[in-house]
Protein backbone atom coordinates (compact mmCIF):
# COMPACT_ATOMS: atom_id res chain seq x y z
CA UNK A 1 0.00 0.00 0.00
CA UNK A 2 3.10 2.52 0.67
CA UNK A 3 4.70 1.42 -2.70
CA UNK A 4 1.00 2.60 -4.11
CA UNK A 5 0.78 6.22 -2.69
CA UNK A 6 4.37 6.77 -3.07
CA UNK A 7 4.03 5.97 -6.64
CA UNK A 8 0.91 8.27 -7.17
CA UNK A 9 2.99 11.19 -5.32
CA UNK A 10 5.69 10.55 -7.39
CA UNK A 11 3.09 10.72 -10.76
CA UNK A 12 1.34 14.03 -9.25
CA UNK A 13 4.31 15.80 -8.23
CA UNK A 14 6.39 15.03 -11.63
CA UNK A 15 3.33 16.45 -13.83
CA UNK A 16 2.54 19.27 -12.08
CA UNK A 17 3.34 22.06 -14.57
CA UNK A 18 5.69 24.26 -12.20
CA UNK A 19 7.67 20.89 -11.33
CA UNK A 20 7.49 19.87 -15.05
CA UNK A 21 8.41 23.59 -16.52
CA UNK A 22 11.00 23.56 -18.80
CA UNK A 23 11.26 27.20 -19.65
CA UNK A 24 8.19 28.84 -17.39
CA UNK A 25 8.96 29.74 -13.45
CA UNK A 26 6.19 30.09 -11.46
CA UNK A 27 6.51 32.13 -8.50
CA UNK A 28 3.29 32.06 -6.46
CA UNK A 29 4.57 34.06 -3.56
CA UNK A 30 4.84 37.12 -5.71
CA UNK A 31 2.34 35.90 -8.50
CA UNK A 32 4.57 35.86 -11.38
CA UNK A 33 5.08 33.62 -14.28
CA UNK A 34 7.91 34.18 -16.33
CA UNK A 35 8.71 31.92 -19.28
CA UNK A 36 11.99 32.42 -20.96
CA UNK A 37 13.72 30.74 -24.04
CA UNK A 38 17.43 30.90 -24.36
CA UNK A 39 19.02 30.34 -27.51
CA UNK A 40 22.25 28.52 -27.99
CA UNK A 41 24.91 28.32 -30.33
CA UNK A 42 25.60 31.89 -30.33
CA UNK A 43 28.87 33.86 -30.83
CA UNK A 44 31.11 34.46 -27.44
CA UNK A 45 29.52 38.07 -28.25
CA UNK A 46 26.03 37.72 -28.11
CA UNK A 47 22.93 36.36 -26.29
CA UNK A 48 19.37 36.03 -27.14
CA UNK A 49 16.19 35.53 -25.41
CA UNK A 50 12.89 35.59 -26.20
CA UNK A 51 9.96 35.99 -23.49
CA UNK A 52 5.88 36.47 -23.78
CA UNK A 53 4.68 40.06 -23.00
CA UNK A 54 0.89 41.68 -22.51
CA UNK A 55 1.90 42.72 -26.40
CA UNK A 56 2.71 39.18 -27.38
CA UNK A 57 6.09 37.65 -27.68
CA UNK A 58 9.56 39.57 -27.49
CA UNK A 59 13.15 39.04 -28.41
CA UNK A 60 16.12 40.75 -26.44
CA UNK A 61 19.21 40.04 -28.63
CA UNK A 62 22.22 41.37 -26.48
CA UNK A 63 25.44 42.07 -27.51
CA UNK A 64 29.15 42.81 -25.74
CA UNK A 65 31.16 45.40 -27.46
CA UNK A 66 34.32 47.01 -26.91
CA UNK A 67 32.78 49.77 -27.90
CA UNK A 68 29.48 51.98 -27.28
CA UNK A 69 27.39 51.00 -30.51
CA UNK A 70 23.87 52.52 -29.90
CA UNK A 71 21.84 49.44 -31.05
CA UNK A 72 18.44 51.61 -31.35
CA UNK A 73 16.13 51.47 -34.41
CA UNK A 74 14.15 48.24 -36.20
CA UNK A 75 16.57 45.22 -36.98
CA UNK A 76 16.55 42.75 -39.74
CA UNK A 77 16.40 38.82 -39.37
CA UNK A 78 16.91 35.73 -42.24
CA UNK A 79 16.72 32.09 -41.68
CA UNK A 80 18.65 29.81 -44.06
CA UNK A 81 15.91 29.46 -46.47
CA UNK A 82 13.47 31.98 -45.63
CA UNK A 83 13.08 35.75 -46.66
CA UNK A 84 14.43 38.82 -44.48
CA UNK A 85 12.31 39.81 -42.00
CA UNK A 86 11.89 43.15 -40.10
CA UNK A 87 11.69 43.03 -36.28
CA UNK A 88 9.82 45.58 -35.03
CA UNK A 89 12.48 47.62 -32.21
CA UNK A 90 10.95 48.86 -28.44
CA UNK A 91 13.42 49.84 -26.83
CA UNK A 92 17.03 48.97 -25.67
CA UNK A 93 19.07 48.61 -22.52
CA UNK A 94 22.84 49.94 -22.41
CA UNK A 95 25.08 49.06 -19.49
CA UNK A 96 28.49 48.09 -18.94
CA UNK A 97 29.82 44.34 -17.56
CA UNK A 98 32.90 43.92 -15.17
CA UNK A 99 35.02 43.04 -17.63
CA UNK A 100 34.76 46.86 -19.47
CA UNK A 101 32.68 45.69 -22.20
CA UNK A 102 29.80 47.91 -23.31
CA UNK A 103 26.24 45.81 -23.38
CA UNK A 104 23.45 46.96 -25.72
CA UNK A 105 20.10 44.56 -25.34
CA UNK A 106 17.74 45.70 -27.92
CA UNK A 107 14.37 44.46 -27.40
CA UNK A 108 11.98 43.51 -30.71
CA UNK A 109 8.42 42.34 -30.60
CA UNK A 110 8.01 38.93 -33.24
CA UNK A 111 5.36 37.16 -33.76
CA UNK A 112 4.63 33.46 -33.45
CA UNK A 113 5.44 32.49 -36.97
CA UNK A 114 8.87 33.79 -36.63
CA UNK A 115 9.63 32.21 -33.79
CA UNK A 116 8.35 29.14 -35.61
CA UNK A 117 10.04 30.18 -38.42
CA UNK A 118 13.54 30.33 -36.38
CA UNK A 119 12.76 26.84 -35.08
CA UNK A 120 12.50 25.25 -38.06
CA UNK A 121 15.49 26.91 -39.80
CA UNK A 122 17.40 23.58 -38.48
CA UNK A 123 20.43 25.72 -39.47
CA UNK A 124 21.81 29.09 -39.25
CA UNK A 125 20.03 32.45 -38.80
CA UNK A 126 21.34 36.03 -39.20
CA UNK A 127 20.34 38.98 -37.31
CA UNK A 128 21.44 42.52 -38.23
CA UNK A 129 21.00 45.36 -35.95
CA UNK A 130 21.03 48.82 -36.50
CA UNK A 131 24.10 50.61 -34.95
CA UNK A 132 24.30 54.24 -35.14
CA UNK A 133 27.97 55.08 -33.18
CA UNK A 134 29.92 52.14 -35.70
CA UNK A 135 31.37 52.68 -38.86
CA UNK A 136 29.29 49.65 -40.43
CA UNK A 137 26.10 50.84 -39.02
CA UNK A 138 24.90 47.33 -38.70
CA UNK A 139 25.89 44.30 -36.47
CA UNK A 140 25.77 40.90 -37.75
CA UNK A 141 25.00 38.34 -35.61
CA UNK A 142 24.78 34.33 -36.26
CA UNK A 143 23.15 31.95 -35.05
CA UNK A 144 22.28 28.10 -35.04
CA UNK A 145 20.03 26.43 -32.67
CA UNK A 146 16.98 26.92 -31.94
CA UNK A 147 15.68 23.43 -31.87
CA UNK A 148 13.60 24.07 -28.38
CA UNK A 149 11.41 27.11 -29.82
CA UNK A 150 8.35 25.10 -30.69
CA UNK A 151 8.75 23.38 -26.96
CA UNK A 152 8.49 27.03 -25.24
CA UNK A 153 5.81 28.32 -27.50
CA UNK A 154 3.85 25.32 -26.18
CA UNK A 155 4.40 25.33 -23.03
CA UNK A 156 4.10 28.93 -22.67
CA UNK A 157 0.98 29.64 -23.95
CA UNK A 158 -0.37 26.19 -21.74
CA UNK A 159 1.36 27.69 -18.40
CA UNK A 160 -0.28 30.94 -19.29
CA UNK A 161 -3.70 30.06 -20.77
CA UNK A 162 -3.63 31.80 -23.83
Amino acid sequence: MKTLVTIIFLAMFSWSAPVAAKFCNVNEAENKTVCRYKATRLPKNAQIFITYTDQGFSMMIVIFLKEFAMVEGDARMKTKKGEMQTLEYVTTHHDMTPEGLMMEAGVYKVTESMLRELGNASGKVRFWLPANDTKDQELKIAASNFSELEEYIEETKSTLGL
